[in-house]
């Protein structure tokens, strides 16, 4: 699986207008092929920076996105910002849940 954040702050000029952006193309981006999720968070602390979520079950999933006209909106909206997108993929091999928590608390 392929985790990919991107970290975006915008001026309060650009927030309504990406905020949009964002909603725009969540859905889409839900239904491309590999995509497990998409989603978009504010930052408690900072109105003004968002994390957009996404989770692909394979590389190759992720580089056929990288090259879709939905990352292409996401691309524009980079335009937007008052500094730049801080941007992470990362491979996961294997995930737990709850059951770490409750075996480290034993």
């Amino acid at each position: 699986m392929i985790d990919a954040t991107i970290k975006f702050t915008v001026s309060n000029e650009k927030r309504k207008e990406v905020l949009q952006t964002f909603m725009e193309i969540l859905a889409p981006i839900r239904r491309e092929k590999g995509c497990i999720s998409c989603n978009c968070y504010v930052d408690v602390e900072s109105d003004n920076t968002f994390f957009f979520k996404e989770e692909w079950r394979t590389g190759e999933d992720l580089d056929t996105h990288l090259r879709s006209a939905h990352f292409g909106v996401l691309i524009g909206a980079m335009r937007l910002l008052s500094q730049d997108p801080e941007i992470r993929f990362n491979t996961i091999a294997s995930t737990v849940g709850a059951e770490a928590i409750n075996a480290a608390r034993v």
